[in-house]
């Protein structure tokens, strides 16, 4: 498998789009504005969601950082409540996290 290049971080307010787009809002249990590198956990999060979905982007951090927007194109995904079981298997800060 590939290894992404360690300056290839993931952007706080960029998108790339060209198909229906669909956005949950997600309250992190903490601070998860920083966790942007190769092997954070806002990588497990991307990843997670790209198993039912193309990632778009993520929406500026709000809420001392635990406040987010996640945007996928052709998204599979049932609902919010799928979504959130989903990202609070990752544990962590998002053990408990909600989603809307």
């Amino acid at each position: 498998m590939a290894t992404r290049n360690a300056n290839n971080t993931i952007d706080w307010g960029v998108y790339n789009y060209g198909a229906t787009m669909t956005s949950w809002t997600v309250t992190a249990d903490a601070d998860v504005s920083a966790e942007i590198n190769p092997g954070e956990e806002m990588e497990k999060v991307v990843e997670t969601m790209c198993q039912h979905g193309t990632f778009v982007g993520l929406s500026d951090h709000a809420t001392g950082g635990t406040v987010f927007t996640m945007v996928l194109e052709n998204s599979s995904w049932d609902d919010a409540a799928a979504v959130q079981a989903a990202l609070r298997l990752l544990g962590g800060n998002f053990a408990t996290c909600t989603v809307a």
